[in-house]
């Protein structure tokens, strides 16, 4: 622990480099040296290759325990994960290091590693170590992550170390233990493993393979699915034929797992079927392991492979509709894909995704959207709780990811490119929130990642397309709105600035188009007066106000603006209500609400940001004598 904290920096979301005190002392050594050329002492650098390769023997000697007993209790399952932090830390900055400049050419801790033979020899011993731990400790959750994460810190470098990977014997059987057991679960009975072996392996495997294979096949499918992203990733390399190969025996594996899962589901096996459900949370991982793997070289195989899945693996949330656990990682599957590779997705390819997502949260809205009992107690408590709602979370994540397609495609400049239609996009993400809004409860909404999180939704949905929300149905249309006045006084500043400017485009389109006025009609006359009331009582009133009074000021000015002609009624309803017919504050209000500033609020270009700007400094007065008035009271 100590050496890896003294030679190597966290560099987690950086590239990964050797520390500049580091290279700094195996410069001044190796100038030094040049200068006085006839030292008897190690140099630096030497002592550092030292200690790194005394560290590599001590985790050797550990390994060679493990494979020997792995039940022996003398063996510490910490001692081998810190083993492991400092390789997944060390590795990919010391093992032919990138991004120095000319004048670092001659620093020898550069070279150290750079050497061909002495970089695969240790690659090799990091892979070596990773499969080891896997297969001889499958069920020691804490080395596995550790391992795994190893391993893809590895992969992910690409270049020269990403090549030693794929060149290393044990990557070779990684990639074999994979393709063999990507259809078989947990659960899977002596003869089903034995046949599942022998069909891919024939009967030429050695006891210590049978037993690794074991291993693999008892490791937790989430570990498996972080080690498959790093197959994929490892082996991306069209241009060499062993990566080539490697890659699409990986996928073959898991796509023929897919379709025994489909087949079996086809012939009408019951939900409840354990088996069923435990092949389709291992398949269910693998295809979670592809959509990791966006790193590697030419990512649209991934999309090109997962595309025609997509129904298939959305029926599965009609089919296991009562097991949230199923649901949660379905949603996970397609939020996950969304985020890594809804840049690159084609127009088809969008569609059918767009098509699988709908499919997806109908039979999820179906099957789960309904009040759920809230129980809250401590932050503790609270804090478990939410994690029950992750799935509700995965809905939202998902939708916002969808969302972003559109802005992706409008900013490509090809001339030769189709994006997908606005509209398209726009149809989708409301028709995901038809199906989630019975969920969002104001008990739910108390969950602070799912309240910052579905108010991101739909704040960003009001501000983007207020003419879709104000056409939406009234029955749709009503429960966002009322999701926007819940978030205008909440006490996160980001909800309350969303829910602000979403009820401030609702009313910019409202003057504009006058988009709202089949709903005032027929629906809600006194829907205007309802907003009015509520951002004066509710945040404009109280004490609240003074951290978010720009963002006020930004809604009030188009909602009174859009509502002139009961303004008069809405305010004396106010004043009577709230101040027991203050006439200071009738002023203050008429001096603010001024025809002439409501009048300008729909301008564009010089004369609107000259009267926004005015409205803003009289909004400021207005607040602090209003909270004046409030005091004295």
């Amino acid at each position: 622990l100590y050496v890896s904290h003294l030679l190597t920096d966290d560099n987690k979301g950086e590239a990964p480099e050797i520390p500049l005190s580091v290279m700094q002392a195996c410069q001044e050594d190796h100038d030094l040296r040049k200068q006085q050329p006839n030292q008897s002492t190690p140099s630096v650098t030497h002592g550092i290759a030292s200690a790194v390769q005394a560290l590599m023997q001590f985790a050797e000697a550990q390994m060679q325990k493990i494979a020997a007993n792995p039940t022996n209790m003398m063996l510490s399952p910490i001692l081998a994960k810190t083993f492991l932090q400092f390789l997944q830390r060390w590795g990919p900055a010391y093992i032919y290091p990138i991004g120095y400049s000319d004048s670092s050419t001659e620093n020898p801790i550069i070279h150290e590693w750079a050497h061909p033979d002495k970089a695969q020899n240790v690659v090799n011993f990091c892979v070596t170590l990773c499969l080891s731990y896997q297969c001889h400790w499958p069920q020691e959750k804490s080395v596995q992550e550790e391992a795994a994460k190893l391993l893809y810190s590895l992969v992910k470098r690409g270049g020269k170390v990403r090549a030693a990977v794929v060149n290393s014997p044990m990557f070779l059987e990684l990639v074999k233990f994979h393709c063999v057991t990507a259809g078989t679960r947990h659960g899977a009975l002596p003869h089903e493993f034995d046949g599942a072996v022998r069909s891919k392996l024939g009967d030429n495997a050695s006891e210590t393979t049978w037993a690794m294979i074991r291993g693999y096949q008892r490791l937790p499918y989430d570990d498996r699915a972080t080690l498959f992203s790093a197959i994929l990733v490892g082996c991306s390399d069209q241009s060499n034929g062993v990566s080539n190969h490697l890659f699409n025996d990986s996928l073959k594996a898991v796509h023929d797992s897919l379709g025994s899962l489909f087949q079996a589901l086809g012939q009408h096996v019951q939900h409840d079927d354990v088996n069923a459900t435990e092949m389709t949370s291992l398949c269910l991982a693998m295809v979670h392991g592809l959509t990791e793997s966006s790193e590697m070289n030419d990512p649209e195989r991934i999309p090109q492979f997962l595309t025609p899945l997509l129904t298939q693996l959305a029926s599965l949330m009609s089919h296991y509709s009562n097991d949230l656990t199923v649901c949660e990682k379905l949603l996970q599957v397609f939020q996950n894909y969304t985020s890594q590779f809804i840049i690159i997705l084609t127009k088809e390819q969008s569609m059918a995704l767009f098509q699988a997502s709908a499919e997806l949260l109908k039979s999820y809205s179906k099957a789960h959207c309904q009040n759920r009992v809230i129980r809250k107690a401590t932050a503790q408590a609270e804090a478990e709780e939410e994690q029950a709602y992750n799935d509700i979370l995965c809905a939202i994540r998902l939708l916002i990811n969808l969302g972003a397609k559109d802005f992706i495609d409008a900013c490509k400049t090809s001339g030769d490119h189709s994006g997908v239609d606005s509209t398209q996009v726009t149809d989708m993400i409301f028709f995901g929130l038809q199906q989630i809004l019975p969920l969002m409860t104001q008990g739910l909404l108390q969950f602070p990642t799912l309240c910052s999180q579905f108010f991101e939704l739909v704040g960003f949905m009001m501000d983007t397309y207020p003419d879709k929300v104000c056409g939406l149905p009234f029955d749709l249309f009503n429960p966002l709105l009322q999701a926007l006045l819940f978030g205008i006084s909440h006490h996160d500043l980001n909800v309350a600035k969303a829910s602000l400017h979403g009820l401030a485009s609702i009313a910019r389109e409202q003057l504009k188009s006058h988009a709202l006025q089949p709903i005032l009609t027929h629906h809600a006359p006194d829907l205007l007066d309802q907003c009015l009331h509520r951002l004066f009582t509710d945040v404009i009133f109280k004490s609240i106000v003074m951290d978010r009074v720009e963002l006020c000021g930004y809604a009030l000015l188009p909602l009174a603006a859009a509502n002139v002609p009961r303004l008069s009624v809405v305010l004396t309803q106010l004043c009577d209500a709230t101040y027991q017919k203050d006439q200071r504050l009738k002023q203050a209000l008429s001096d603010l609400l001024t025809p002439e500033k409501l009048s300008k609020a729909n301008l564009t270009g010089y004369e609107g940001r000259r009267n926004r700007a005015l409205f803003k400094e009289a909004f400021s007065d207005f607040v602090s004598q209003s909270q004046a008035f409030l005091v004295l009271r």
